[in-house]
């Protein structure tokens, strides 16, 4: 039989168990969506409450520094809690705030990107604007991976290859719901399926239309803040996939130099290129010294969009070995954008961070930042 305990930070409390109960004032929410209490001074991790909630939990896993815990109860329910649409929210790994109201969605991400550029980039006032919204709340998603094993068609539960049956997925969009539909329909074999919108984008592309749109009008204001700005000699584009930002962006620029590892995207950027842009097929590390070394520093932008691990350190230094006046970097990771505008601090400036959300209900942030080298 559970025993409950009150939270305490009393120093001499006894050690938690598994199994144990105890009551918790969610003081905030971590960057993956899970709210944070202490109980003896130990940070206690709990899904599916909101910061500033009083709730009832069950101790799963206790750890040296950290304890992990379900919910029981609210005890007392926050202001901005709803009624999640989703049947298997918090079952399926997936979506992770579809209990919190939306403008306090955008509220919480933009505080979780503010304290990462913080605590992990020592930025003591981060320049983080507010966060731009979805258009689409829920069925937005272009694309998903439907999971089948065993007879049940769904998504993995988090941190778990255990498929949760899933009926319908709320935040993908019309077109691939019925896509889904027709795949549980098919009784289809064990595996993965990858279900997405019939128009062929090639290369990476944004999960969201709507505000993969302002991501790249975002990224044009960052590039090139000012109508009257004149044309800048070079623009580099490091982990450019087929594209995306470059094709839009190489009317701002004598030349552009696109850089991804994948062949298949560099020749689908390359045959709708402008007569201004080439693509170079390999690990941005190794290229980029070589592509920033083309055109004069002082008329050079670089574009960054790394994936979720950031740069590389040998990326890093070949850009603080020639380093451009400019630095527009898209991360889909504060964490990692956090450690690399840390590293770039010595001699450049993070002049301000646009947050965009591109995964609404997730616990995922996109963000446009703009580094000026300084004087």
């Amino acid at each position: 039989m559970a025993t409950t305990e009150t939270s305490s930070d009393t120093p001499a409390a006894p050690k938690m168990r598994p199994g144990q109960e105890v009551t918790l004032e969610i003081n905030d929410l971590a960057f993956g969506g899970k709210g944070v209490g202490r109980v003896h001074g130990i940070a206690c991790f709990v899904p599916g409450v909101i910061d500033g909630e009083k709730v009832h939990v069950r101790i799963h896993k206790v750890k040296s520094r950290l304890m992990e815990a379900g919910l029981l109860q609210v005890i007392e329910p926050s202001p901005h809690r709803v009624e999640a649409p989703c049947p298997v929210f918090l079952k399926c790994g997936g979506c992770t705030y579809q209990h919190i109201d939306y403008p306090h969605q955008l509220k919480i991400k933009e505080n979780q990107l503010r304290e990462a550029l913080r605590r992990l980039g020592g930025l003591i006032d981060p320049p983080v604007r507010p966060m731009i919204a979805s258009p689409e709340q829920y069925a937005y998603r272009n694309r998903i991976t439907v999971h089948v094993k065993d007879g049940d068609v769904g998504f993995f539960a988090e941190g778990s290859n255990r498929v949760v049956p899933v009926a319908k997925c709320l935040i993908a969009s019309e077109e691939v719901t019925l896509g889904f539909h027709d795949l549980l329909k098919s009784r289809p074999h064990d595996g993965n399926y990858l279900i997405g919108e019939k128009k062929r984008y090639g290369g990476f592309r944004q999960v969201n239309n709507a505000v993969a749109e302002i991501l790249k009008k975002t990224v044009r204001e960052a590039v090139s803040p000012s109508t009257g700005t004149p044309i800048k000699e070079l623009l580099v584009d490091a982990y450019c996939g087929a594209g995306f930002f470059a094709h839009e962006l190489q009317s701002l620029f004598t030349k552009v130099i696109g850089i991804e590892r994948s062949i298949a995207s560099v020749a689908m950027a390359s045959r709708q290129a402008a007569a201004n842009e080439e693509y170079l097929a390999g690990d941005v590390e190794l290229k980029l010294g070589e592509a920033l070394g083309a055109g004069n520093p002082e008329e050079t932008v670089l574009l960054l969009d790394p994936p979720s691990e950031g740069l590389a350190e040998l990326a890093t230094e070949s850009i603080l070995e020639r380093p451009s006046a400019r630095i527009v970097y898209v991360s889909c990771n504060p964490a990692t954008l956090a450690r690399d505008a840390k590293r770039l601090a010595g001699i450049y400036r993070l002049v301000e961070v646009t947050p965009l959300d591109m995964f609404p209900q997730t616990a995922e942030i996109e963000s446009v930042s703009v580094f000026e080298l300084k004087q």
